[in-house]
């Protein structure tokens, strides 16, 4: 389990953990809390209970809550790795990160997405990042197993082809 005393006293420590101050992380908990209760009453189904009543949580305070997905992003651990570290089971960090991920962007007002995986062309990297002048390209050769059908060879090469030409003309 995190530390959330040691945390909250050492700002170099909670600035290396999840990116914030002491006080910053402070200040967007109050925030993240009420956005939080506004996303509950809003995504709650007919109970029979009150909010608040039943069994309390693994991550009980809206302070957890934010810790818990502000390490996430920063650091991108496994749900394994996270359940470890908060005491969840995998499929119940999963949970959490599809509940409080929306709720942090709410406080935010913004959309905290990561960037896509794999970008299969020019444009799309350019539409990506639009801010982006210069591209570096590694020239390493590999050896690749080429396909033993020739139209699917012919067809993956001028692909390659295409790509190269594009970047070419984007940056030049």
């Amino acid at each position: 389990m995190i530390n959330k005393k040691r945390l909250l006293r050492d700002n170099r420590l909670c600035k290396a953990i999840i990116g914030l101050s002491v006080e910053e992380l402070k200040n967007l908990a109050a925030e993240f809390s009420a956005c939080y209760l506004i996303y509950r009453k809003k995504n709650r189904k007919d109970h029979e209970r009150q909010m608040g009543a039943g069994q309390k949580g693994f991550i009980p305070t809206p302070l957890d809550k934010l810790l818990f997905i502000l390490l996430y992003l920063k650091c991108y651990p496994t749900y394994d790795l996270q359940g470890l570290l908060f005491g969840l089971d995998r499929t119940r960090v999963c949970r959490w990160v599809k509940i409080l991920l929306p709720v942090l962007e709410m406080t935010l007002g913004r959309e905290c997405v990561l960037h896509a995986r794999q970008i299969r062309s020019a444009e799309e990297f350019f539409r990506a990042f639009p801010g982006v002048k210069d591209v570096f390209i590694d020239g390493t050769e590999r050896p690749v197993q080429k396909p033993q059908n020739l139209r699917r060879r012919k067809k993956i090469s001028m692909l390659l082809n295409s790509e190269i030409k594009l970047l070419k003309i984007k940056t030049s």
